[in-house]
């Protein structure tokens, strides 16, 4: 299952484990060179400890039994034990200055991730691949556990594991070559029982989070109060307590089939582990018997077999480990190096000191996977200083237009022209700042009025700010506050933020398009959620501003654009009528029926919106 979703998501250009590793080494020699330091130095201490451990006794042993002196004995036992304690409190500060400054990278790859995220071609965005990618991406680089943190601390295992593996083979195989290939044998024969049980639960892993995320989808509604009200006249309680003990004990049903698994390997694994020891000691006794090696060789080779099965099963263990988080990087780096299309460095500067003739030349644009095209064939010419309202239903193609104007997106066909020269050869970051865009759906930071109408935090023009929030109706209201406009919007970080009405909100994104002054104000149905007299209201008012500037309005509400020099209607990707708005009542066509019916309706009360 994973690797057809990796497949699906990486289109078969999967980088190579060591690929993946070098990446990482890179980065971070990019971000943090000393984590690379205390990594090697816990793989040397992590091996050291163990082998001097194993080592001691024979030492102690032999002391002994050469009847060496007290002093002599008591100086090496000293002596090793320091060497331990010393080792021991190294590894304890690598562990947590590893812990510590891991994070670092956690921050260096989601800010990389980020840019990318903010920086990409908007089309990029509207592709499934890539919004799925960068979920990945996020994922690899967020929290205690990610992927990209966890990579030092197997790595670390992986390298203590080979580096004490080698060390212990090194001795093992002047012993005895036939025990050597016995304990391998076992160790893999056991490390594959545990690694059954791996698969089946990454396998199996979706099954219980099913029944996981709808067993919390219940409690969340059993606390949630917009869900009270119906639990309680509905009697929906018994019903969600039953659904719940249900997924709970699906859940048990799980970790039963788990344990027994489970159980079924810890039986074989401990069975390979007696069966190695007493092979081991057998063998031991007969050398120690036969007078081939000495009591305290015998205590030394037991402990080397003994760590010599547990350096080889990490070493599988972290490896399996390795691949896995080899995955969420190629994820990250597809997702670092996916592919724009707009220019960003170099290409055209436009002219942003006055508006200029926008035009669409045969344009067609189809969204992916999309059997037909949202737009088909337009064209379309703006002068300098229109203002063009594109009417029509919902689904029309008019935000399709906008994303082209603005230069969001290219055609699939045809080309757009500003000024004469195709948007494509602009330098697409030079393009943006000739729109001032209020859309539908919006973003506002929790920050001051201030730097939200400046879109900055820094060099903000304060008379500019204030000016533009009395032209845009607001001035009353944020200088009414203790703060004036270094008050905060929003209570999402501090309680003592300020909220707005939705026609506050309007008010404050016209503020913010007019800082702009940008020689193109487009309006893609932002007052959608307002009432179509507080629409027309707040476009007049628009109409009035920014008179010298070129002005695209978007909307479904025919009545609230009559002011307009030029008004399009779309419908199924075509422009079907244009015209003023007189103009078009005296057609006779499909404006005027939809005019008389949305003015029948709001006649009556009701709303199109």
């Amino acid at each position: 299952m994973c690797e057809e979703k990796t497949t699906d998501l990486l289109q078969g250009q999967k980088p190579s484990l060591m690929s993946n590793l070098a990446f990482c080494l890179r980065s971070t020699l990019e971000c943090y060179p000393p984590l690379l330091l205390g990594c090697l130095l816990a793989i040397l201490s992590g091996t050291a400890i163990p082998v001097i451990s194993t080592f001691l006794p024979k030492i102690i042993i032999e002391k002994i039994l050469l009847e060496k002196s007290l002093e002599s004995m008591v100086f090496a036992a000293v002596g090793l034990t320091l060497s331990l304690a010393f080792l021991s409190g190294t590894k304890y500060f690598l562990d947590k200055f590893l812990y510590h400054h891991k994070y670092k990278m956690n921050t260096y790859y989601t800010e990389k991730v980020a840019l990318k995220g903010m920086s990409a071609d908007y089309r990029n965005q509207e592709t499934d691949r890539f919004r799925k990618i960068h979920t990945e991406s996020l994922l690899s680089c967020s929290g205690n556990y990610s992927a990209l943190t966890s990579i030092y601390e197997v790595c670390v295992s992986l390298g203590s594991s080979a580096l004490g593996f080698l060390l212990y083979f090194g001795i093992l195989v002047r012993l005895n070559l036939l025990l050597l290939l016995f304990l391998i044998l076992t160790t893999l024969v056991s490390w594959h029982f545990n690694n059954q049980i791996i698969r089946w639960a990454r396998e199996n892993e979706p099954e219980k989070v099913g029944y996981l995320q709808r067993a919390r989808y219940i409690t969340s509604v059993s606390a949630d109060l917009k869900s009270a009200k119906d639990i309680r006249l509905y009697q929906m309680n018994g019903w969600l307590n039953r659904t719940y003990q249900n997924h709970m004990d699906l859940i048990a049903s799980w970790q039963n089939r788990y344990t027994k698994k489970v159980f079924q390997a810890a039986t074989a694994d401990s069975g390979l582990a007696m069966l190695r020891d007493l092979a081991a000691y057998a063998y031991l006794l007969y050398l120690v018997f036969s007078s081939r090696i000495t009591v305290a060789d015998f205590v030394l080779y037991f402990g080397v077999i003994s760590g010599f099965s547990g350096w080889l099963g990490d070493m599988l263990g972290h490896t399996i480990s390795l691949k896995r988080i080899s995955m969420s990087v190629s994820y990250l780096r597809a997702f670092l190096t996916y592919p724009d299309t707009c220019q960003r460095e170099g290409g055209i500067e436009p002219p942003l000191d006055a508006p200029s003739i926008i035009e669409f030349r045969d344009v067609s644009y189809r969204y992916e996977n999309a059997r037909n095209d949202t737009l088909s064939h337009l064209n379309l010419t703006i002068s300098p200083g229109e203002h063009l309202a594109v009417v029509g239903l919902n689904g029309a193609g008019k935000t399709t237009l906008v994303k082209l104007l603005t230069g969001l997106v290219d055609p699939t066909e045809g080309s757009v022209c500003y000024n004469g020269t195709d948007v494509r050869k602009y330098n697409r970051t030079s393009f943006y700042r000739l729109f001032s865009a209020v859309f539908q759906q919006f973003s506002l930071l929790p920050v001051t009025f201030a730097e939200i109408v400046a879109e900055s935090t820094e060099h903000i023009d304060r008379a500019k700010v204030e000016d533009c929030l009395r032209t845009a109706g607001l001035w009353d209201k944020i200088s009414s506050l203790s703060k004036g406009i270094d008050s905060e919007y929003g209570k999402t970080i501090r309680d003592g933020g300020t909220e707005l009405s939705g026609g506050e909100i309007q008010k404050l994104l016209f503020a913010r398009a007019l800082y702009r002054s940008a020689p193109v104000m487009v309006l893609d149905e932002p007052t959608a959620a307002l009432d179509a007299l507080a629409e027309s209201r707040l476009y007049e008012r628009y109409h009035e501003v920014i008179e010298s500037r070129t002005a695209v309005f978007i909307s479904h509400r025919l009545a609230s654009t009559r002011f307009c020099d030029r008004i399009l209607l779309i419908a199924d990707g075509s422009i079907v009528e244009e015209g003023t708005h007189e103009e078009l009542l005296q057609k006779g066509g499909f404006y005027q029926k939809l005019y008389e019916t949305q003015a029948r309706y709001y006649q009556e009360g009701g709303d199109l919106s």
